[in-house]
């Protein structure tokens, strides 16, 4: 057939094919007529194929994945292969995924809401140098947004923000989607990301859904990412050449925020106000009590009826002396509670972190000098000198050995 298409691409008739190739006409017309098919090539089996789909999982996770650990993993599975076919079939599902048109995602009222961190770096706050943070909450459906700044990033500090986010909407979404932060996620020990423990509790109060969004994946959290865009670019530049507190931005950004929400989105047509009213009344509503998202503290209580934390110091009860005590610590309003013994003693306001304060309590300073008054009273009383015992001097005979002979005589004829 090959020789058939030659002959017939040079000009020749199918007769003079017919007679160059000394078969029939029919069977050169035949030929001719059917269209060109590839060849087929023999399928064979590749030492990658049993670990295609943990690499396209994996992938599917994190396009950016590192080609070196993740040969090391498929080897730990059981490739014996090559690393340049596994790189090859890498760039391809690679090339497959970064090419997957994105379509945008629209959530119905109430049924997601989108969190995540944006960092300031390091600025100095209330007078002191610190890095800065922001959390961020937006509702997928209205784009309404609720911001606070922070000085950490720590697993209460987030729940803390949930909670005042919440109030601050009035209400709960369906799901909370989250970043790959592992004070929200972590792994298990088959390599599952699930909810924290303390996620999982926060969860369960308020009654919506964590989910975790795929890295690298912006179109899954793109509402949130693009409100702290709007953030470092629209809000932040307005602090320039101000002194900065905690109370201060906080107090600011939350004008902010008011202000937004009254303009028109321009994908949408509408504000976030308007949106927000269709998507209040979706919310699940509050929990009559609040969840108890504090840092929870052993300290040990001294010779001085003290307790350390963030290099400070504060008077306990001198009753706890040489026991061990729990501080419940707020994240965000520092104030502190003393238990001990299962009940709780006080509450009081925390000293800025690292400043080496001592806060004694009036009520402490009077026990523990009764304390100090009785306990020296007893030490004297122990270390007092004993009385010598004074002896008394006794008569003493002298007798001669033949006196006790004389008894012994007399003692036998009584006998």
């Amino acid at each position: 057939m090959l020789d058939a298409r030659i002959l017939q691409a040079q000009g020749h008739t199918q007769i003079e094919i017919a007679e160059m190739l000394g078969i029939c006409e029919r069977t050169v017309r035949n030929y001719l007529k059917q269209k060109p098919r590839p060849r087929k090539c023999p399928q064979r089996a590749s030492k990658l194929d049993p670990f295609k789909q943990a690499i396209i999982d994996q992938l599917e996770e994190n396009p950016s994945y590192n080609g070196e650990l993740l040969y090391e993993r498929i080897v730990h599975m059981g490739y014996v292969g090559k690393k340049t076919v596994m790189k090859a079939f890498v760039a391809q599902i690679r090339r497959r995924i970064t090419a997957t048109a994105v379509q945008r995602f629209e959530t119905e009222p109430g049924h997601q809401a989108q969190v995540d961190w944006k960092e300031f770096g390091k600025q100095i706050v209330d007078g002191r140098g610190a890095k800065l943070y922001a959390f961020v909450m937006v509702l997928g459906y209205s784009r309404k947004s609720f911001v606070r700044f922070t000085t950490d990033m720590k697993q209460s500090t987030l729940l803390a923000c949930h909670e005042l986010a919440f109030a601050y909407f009035g209400g709960v979404s369906e799901e909370v989607l989250y970043d790959n932060m592992r004070t929200a996620f972590q792994p298990d020990a088959e390599g599952e990301w699930r909810p924290t423990k303390r996620l999982s509790a926060l969860a369960v109060h308020y009654g919506f859904i964590p989910r975790r969004c795929r890295v690298r994946r912006p179109e899954t959290k793109g509402k949130v990412e693009r409100t702290i865009g709007y953030l470092g670019n629209n809000f932040w530049p307005r602090m320039e050449g101000e002194t900065l507190s905690l109370a201060g931005l906080n107090e600011r950004v939350g004008e902010w925020l008011d202000s937004i929400c009254a303009k028109p989105i321009a994908d949408l047509g509408e504000s976030r106000a308007e949106r927000f009213v269709r998507e209040l009344p979706t919310l699940k509503p509050l929990p009559s009590d609040s969840f108890d998202a504090r840092d929870v503290v052993a300290c040990v209580v001294s010779r001085e009826s003290t307790i350390r934390y963030e290099t400070n110091r504060y008077s306990v009860p001198p009753e706890f002396i040489a026991t061990t005590v729990l501080l419940y610590v707020h994240p965000l309003t520092r104030e502190a509670e003393l238990v001990a013994d299962g009940r709780s003693v006080r509450f009081f306001p925390l000293a800025a972190a690292g400043t080496h304060a001592l806060l004694v309590f009036e009520e402490d300073r009077k026990e523990f000098a009764v304390r100090w008054a009785r306990d020296r009273s007893r030490l004297a009383i122990r270390r007092a000198p004993r009385r010598r015992r004074v002896q008394v001097p006794v008569d003493v005979v002298v007798r001669s050995p033949a006196v006790y002979d004389t008894y012994a005589g007399l003692a036998e004829v009584g006998a």
